[in-house]
């Protein structure tokens, strides 16, 4: 397992480490399909299932548990949209079209980026306590050495 100065190092000569994507991953575990649907969220509002789908090659399910995660991790907004209001914003000619849809947007920047910030105290504050706490890692091993 490499160090995580040499996984940094590494990605940042590649200018790997600012890319969204892997931010996405680091921070908030999420995978190349969630990371790719709330990208395109933060820039687009109010977009439906289908027009993901359409939009990455993905069948609806892939679409639907994507949505679910950035959900589920307060990211992204889901509002219902008459049909209607969703032609006319899509400039289709039939308006006339009843019932509702459900459309996605991603949640204020700033709420994010603050959100990003405090999974990453989090995550620090637990290393430092981890490394405060790390003698008592050597007070319990096993007989072959190991550490539990």
């Amino acid at each position: 397992m490499e160090s995580i100065s040499k996984q940094l190092k590494k990605m940042a000569e590649e200018k790997e480490v600012f890319k969204s994507g892997n931010l996405f991953k680091c921070i908030l575990g999420l995978n190349d399909i969630e990371s790719k649907v709330f990208s395109y969220l933060v820039k687009n509002d109010n977009v439906n299932t289908m027009e993901l789908t359409d939009l990455f090659e993905k069948d609806r399910s892939a679409i639907q548990r994507a949505l679910k995660k950035l959900g589920k991790l307060n990211l992204i907004e889901r509002n219902a949209m008459s049909l209607k209001d969703y032609s006319e914003k899509t400039g289709e000619e039939d308006t006339n079209k009843r019932g509702y849809l459900y459309v996605y947007s991603s949640k204020d920047l700033v709420a994010v980026k603050k959100q990003f910030r405090d999974l990453l105290d989090k995550w620090y504050d637990s290393m430092i306590q981890y490394i405060e706490n790390l003698d008592e890692l050597f007070d319990c091993y096993e007989s072959d050495g190991e550490l539990c």
